[in-house]
């Protein structure tokens, strides 16, 4: 569908009046998007000041332009139509949201936010709202669209026109829910302004991005924001985490559901087996028994927060115990892969050093024999949680394997040395860079009874290395390592 709106209408958002008869035809932050007919949108990054790229904006066809009226004396002498706004960045969703209709009054939709979990959560709700029966689609870190379609977008939650456009083409196409991962980053610049939630969740807060936020509590400031200064009909949270028990206090909401311990409905007799979980799910006058084929203790609270939000929907318990059995992980999301007589291998997303301890606790529970760990730590990021990570994956694993994971433009040796001054057991533990050789390594030295748990890129399909951006994926690595062989299970542990 094409979209277009006055000028002067757009630029009502701002409070800028005379904006002006010309039809705008689009919206764009990147200059090299332009086209004729589109409004330059010239704000200012944290590495990168739109206001450099004005000329080329105009030169591609841009009608007008909004910059950013910070340090700037003077208004920009410009060819065409030119308005200064404070803050820019935090405005942009609002004047995407009114060039595409307003398309998120029109879905019901789900924000996810927190460390870890966010892709997962989604992912679980989005396949509930299929089995009831409803088209629903979701936008996060593994793609836009439908969870057996995904479109790759490339971050966790896009810029704030591709988010409002992509809310507006899943609204033409008759979606009626869909689940947003929402980053920090994302509630710090703004990308989610203008957006209408129908119910915001929180997952858990650990140690992540310090890089940006600098410290957690500024780093909580940030998440926080998704419950304060966004109001949703629906908040659920998560009561096991010291931040999810700060939401209540802060949630603008008149319906909030806490799940976990210390909830309205946390998990109870867990049975954790090679072919799925088992729980009792209880609390405020509940009490039933569910069974997934999903895997790992790090599932749990996962699963407590899908069956908090159905039940504040009023889904009937039946129903939600039959969509517990049809679930599947997302993409790279403690994905168990095996064949006869060979370890079985666990590939995550885990990459922080609490998403790290709880994914091999997790698997431990499923690992008969010796626990591997193959992971590394990005580079040109957070620092100071390598030597962490280092010493969660030597404390809980028997082998430790530290190789490449997105070096980018980092000296690979340096990155694995400094996640090798955590690790205490170093006669268990070696460095190989290459990851597909680390992978391999692996899998030909494990015994058939072990796991090997490949952390870090989860469902990513390249590796950045200073400025190669080279094709691989630890799935589908692992899946050719296992074809190789009679007999294969893919998904699954015979």
């Amino acid at each position: 569908m094409t979209y277009s709106v006055r000028l002067a209408d757009l630029l009502s958002v701002f409070a800028i009046e005379n904006g002006g008869e010309q039809t705008v035809s689009g919206l764009a932050l990147d200059s090299r998007k332009v086209k004729p007919g589109y409004v330059f949108f010239a704000c200012k990054g944290t590495e990168v000041d739109g206001r450099q790229y004005i000329d080329a904006a105009i030169s591609a066809g841009a009608i007008a332009v909004v910059y950013e009226a910070e340090g700037v004396d003077v208004s920009l002498n410009l060819t065409v139509p030119s308005f200064a706004v404070f803050g820019l960045n935090s405005m942009v969703g609002y004047a995407a949201s009114a060039f595409y209709k307003e398309p998120s009054g029109d879905l019901q939709v789900f924000g996810v936010t927190g460390t870890n979990g966010k892709t997962t959560c989604c992912y679980l709700l989005v396949q509930a709202f299929k089995a009831m029966g409803m088209k629903a689609g979701m936008i996060g870190t593994i793609g836009v669209g439908d969870v057996d379609e995904l479109v790759k977008s490339g971050l966790t939650t896009p810029d704030p026109i591709s988010l409002q456009k992509s809310l507006a083409e899943m609204r033409d196409l008759g979606f009626t829910q869909v689940a947003i991962e929402v980053s920090s980053h994302a509630l710090d610049q703004g990308r989610v302004n203008g957006i209408n939630f129908f119910c915001t969740l929180f997952t858990n807060l650990s140690h992540d991005h310090l890089d940006y936020h600098g410290d957690m509590e500024t780093y909580w400031q940030a998440k926080q924001r998704l419950f304060s200064d966004f109001q949703s009909e629906l908040v659920v949270a998560n009561a096991a985490d010291q931040y999810g028990c700060r939401i209540i206090d802060i949630a603008n909401s008149e319906f909030i559901i806490q799940y976990g311990s210390g909830g309205d409905v946390f998990a109870d007799e867990i049975e954790l087996e090679r072919s799925g979980i088992s729980m009792t799910i209880e609390g405020n006058g509940i009490d039933f028994d569910i069974d997934t084929p999903l895997i790992g203790e790090i599932n749990v609270p996962n699963i407590e927060m899908l069956v908090a939000t159905l039940l504040a929907l009023s889904l009937p318990i039946d129903e939600i115990q039959s969509i517990l059995t049809t679930l599947r992980p997302a993409p790279g999301r403690m994905e168990l892969y095996g064949k006869t007589n060979s370890p079985s291998v666990v590939v995550d997303y885990a990459h922080t050093p609490d998403a790290l301890e709880k994914a091999l606790k997790s698997v431990r529970s499923h690992c008969v024999g010796r626990l591997w760990c193959v992971f590394g730590c990005g580079g040109d990021r957070d620092k100071a949680k390598r030597p962490l990570m280092g010493a969660a994956a030597s404390k809980l694993a028997d082998f430790l394997i530290v190789t490449n994971d997105n070096p980018r433009g980092e000296c690979p040796e340096s990155i694995a040395n400094e996640i090798m001054l955590g690790v205490s057991n170093h006669s268990q533990s070696q460095t190989i860079l290459d990851r597909a050789c680390a992978i391999e390594y692996a899998i030909q030295h494990a015994k058939p009874d072990d796991l090997i748990l490949i952390a870090g890129k989860g469902h990513e399909s390249t590796q950045t290395i200073r400025d190669q951006v080279l094709t691989f994926s630890d799935r589908e690595f692992v899946k050719a390592l296992m074809v190789q062989s009679q007999s294969p299970t893919v998904g699954g542990v015979e």
